[in-house]
């Protein structure tokens, strides 16, 4: 055999070899931090429930600004995926782990149905009162099902890096292979913790953690299911508290057109950010600021609600933190 075809066929196997290493070296070196639990502001709620349990988190905060409730995306949990707007906004926040995620507990079969009354039992739980909901990804969805039950519930929307629909080919793919890629230890995943520790080295002890709570290929398949079937623009029109679309210029997980196309369908106000789909871990200091200037409209007596195939919305750029 020729040296050189020797050489190319030695490649794509050290390759692996390397990369297989490197995947079992995170690994081990998550598995031996053992973190103690994160100190992040407020207190965890636990809910007793016909299907297991539902958990919280709770910040008190200025009892004169409008309440935020936050709802995480797909394969994530309430502390992964807000911590860091925790620590930039005054307001009261309360953020939930959805069915079998996080420290929420599911006996059962994942729905979106039962996330809108997980979210539902908490908001009655934490006596919070026309909150903002905050949803980022599989959150964007979940939340437009629960405005959709009960409107006036909510005083606005702001919905970060999601979609109205999710049946684009595109989106297609990526949810049926997110269950395998996603799940718990799964290369992409042990990747990205690594990444994000060392991103935020003062906040590791929160970030190993949270991997750790991580639901299960079940729960992220059924998650899948419902996902892939999602599409708010089959809806009849119906009328809408005001809503804010979050757009990631340079998302590759959701097409920032889908997204701009979503914020036109429910008539909302778009604000363009450079930042990918983990938005919320590298902007969230000019999220916070937005949600603040967009809190700042819903006390106007002029501010019209959203109704959905409205006309186009302003487009605002904001600057990485």
């Amino acid at each position: 055999m020729k040296p050189a075809r020797a050489v190319a066929l030695a490649l794509p196997g050290a390759t692996a070899v390397a990369l297989w290493g490197g995947y079992r070296h995170a690994v081990r070196e998550f598995q031996a931090d053992r973190p103690p639990p994160p100190r992040l502001p407020g207190h965890v709620h636990t809910i007793v429930t016909p299907w297991g349990r539902v958990c919280y988190r709770k910040i008190e905060g200025s009892p004169k600004d409008t309440p935020l409730l936050l709802i995480h995306g797909w394969g994530r949990s309430a502390d992964a995926a807000w911590w860091p707007l925790l620590e930039h906004s005054d307001r009261t926040i309360v953020a939930v782990d959805l069915p079998g995620h996080g420290r929420s507990i599911l006996d059962g079969q994942f729905s979106f149905d039962l996330a809108v009354e997980a979210v539902e039992t908490v908001m009655d739980h934490a006596g919070l009162r026309q909150p903002i909901v905050v949803g980022h990804s599989m959150g964007g969805p979940i939340s437009l099902l629960a405005l959709r039950r009960e409107p006036s519930a909510y005083s606005g929307l702001v919905a970060a890096a999601t979609s109205a629909y999710w049946v684009t080919p595109h989106l297609q793919v990526v949810v049926a292979a997110a269950p395998y890629l996603f799940a718990p230890r799964s290369p992409i995943v042990t990747a990205a913790m690594r990444q994000e520790a060392m991103r935020s080295p003062e906040a590791r002890t929160a970030v190993t953690r949270s991997y750790g709570l991580r639901p299960t290929r079940r729960v992220l398949g059924e998650a899948g299911l419902e996902l892939r079937g999602f599409d708010a623009r089959v809806w009849e029109p119906l009328q809408l508290p005001p809503v804010m679309w979050l757009v990631t210029e340079n998302d590759g997980v959701i097409p920032p057109a889908d997204q701009t196309a979503s914020a036109l369908h429910m008539g909302a106000r778009v604000e363009t950010i450079p930042a990918d789909h983990s938005v919320i871990l590298t902007h969230a200091g000019a999220i916070s600021e937005l949600i603040d200037s967009f809190a700042a409209t819903l006390g106007n007596p002029t501010h019209e609600r959203s109704v959905m195939h409205s006309a186009a919305p302003r487009s605002v750029r904001v600057a990485r933190d």
